[in-house]
């Protein structure tokens, strides 16, 4: 086992929250220091204001934290522009591929911030991002497997990243794997036995993303996950952080 992992964490959130506890990772300088702590060397993060408030003051806060940090980079939450609380879509886009701004996040869920990313609602928004080829990421829990599919069929050259899966919907990922090579799962919260070696071994490493879930998670059983997996140190190296650099990098690549 060797340990020149380049680890790129795809699920981080930076800021502080409404309620955090205890030892969370509130500040650029408090996370960098847990970065070092588990050997990751860069992450792809978004702000909690972002969440809890409104994503264009979140993201706007986000931009001038990390400004001066060449090892995180920033993912903007979101949203349709119908109700005029964001710019229209191609405005949106536009200004994240200006700003170096190379992925996207959502929190549709109606208990967030309630939107529908079925086609009727979000179909521009998702036309746009594909155009730039943005990855888009969003948490497992906030939307059903049938707009996932829907997303990934109407959608192939937008790549889509669920986020915060558990080990107990395989019955949905591996369709999902088998129908859309678009499709990416992040694996902080894959947990189950000998679950990356299935998955590598059904579908390839291609398609997972290392990510921590930081702050709400330690990164050490992710990182222990990927390090200890009985796969190759090829197929280590591109979940470590080579799936997701490659994403980023045809961003505008049209």
């Amino acid at each position: 086992m060797t340990d020149d992992l380049r680890l790129f964490d795809a699920n981080c959130m930076l800021g502080r929250i409404i309620a955090p506890k205890p030892g969370f990772p509130l500040s650029v300088g408090e996370l960098l220091r847990v970065m070092d702590d588990f050997g990751i060397a860069e992450a792809l993060v978004y702000h909690p204001l972002s969440k809890e408030y409104h994503p264009a003051e979140g993201n706007r806060v986000l931009l001038d934290e990390i400004a001066p940090v060449d090892r995180l980079h920033a993912m903007w939450v979101v949203m349709p522009s119908h109700t005029r609380e964001f710019p229209d879509e191609d405005e949106l886009v536009g200004e994240m591929v200006s700003l170096g701004v190379r992925a996207a996040r959502v929190f549709p869920h109606v208990d967030s911030q309630n939107f529908s990313l079925r086609n009727w609602v979000s179909g521009p928004l998702l036309q746009a991002l594909q155009r730039e080829r943005i990855p888009l990421f969003v948490d497992q829990e906030q939307l059903d497997w049938d707009t996932v599919h829907e997303i990934c069929e109407r959608y192939p050259d937008l790549p889509l990243v669920l986020t915060n899966v558990g080990y107990r919907v395989n019955r949905f990922l591996y369709p999902l794997f088998e129908k859309h090579a678009g499709f990416h799962v992040e694996l902080s919260n894959y947990c189950g036995h000998r679950g990356i070696e299935e998955l590598v071994g059904r579908f390839g490493a291609e398609r997972l993303l290392f990510g921590t879930r930081l702050p709400y998670f330690t990164p050490g059983s992710a990182v222990g996950m990927l390090r200890y997996a009985g796969i190759s140190q090829t197929q280590r190296n591109q979940i470590a952080g080579d799936n997701l650099r490659a994403l980023l990098a045809r961003v505008g690549d049209a």
